[in-house]
């Protein structure tokens, strides 16, 4: 998939569709954390790809997960997200 278009799929989707995008990477996060995460999906950048994940976002995943728990969300998403990820 183009990942613009994720980008745009994920920023556009509702809570229920996030829930099958994330069932989709097998990626299984709680009701509550899904609470937290989603209304940062209107913050993603394509230009995360290039410049990284800014530091107030991934202390805003920090503070809705955990430390532990955000660093392997992010490897997983890392492992199994479009291979532009990569």
């Amino acid at each position: 998939m183009d990942i613009a278009k994720f980008i745009i799929q994920l920023q556009t989707c509702s809570k229920k569709e996030f829930k099958k995008i994330l069932k989709g990477f097998d990626v299984k996060l709680s009701d509550k954390e899904i609470e937290g995460v989603y209304p940062l999906l209107q913050e993603i950048s394509i230009t995360w790809l290039v410049l990284g994940v800014p530091n107030a976002i991934q202390q805003k995943l920090i503070n809705i997960l955990g430390e532990k728990r955000a660093i392997a969300l992010y490897e997983q998403l890392k492992e199994k997200g479009p291979s532009s990820f990569q």
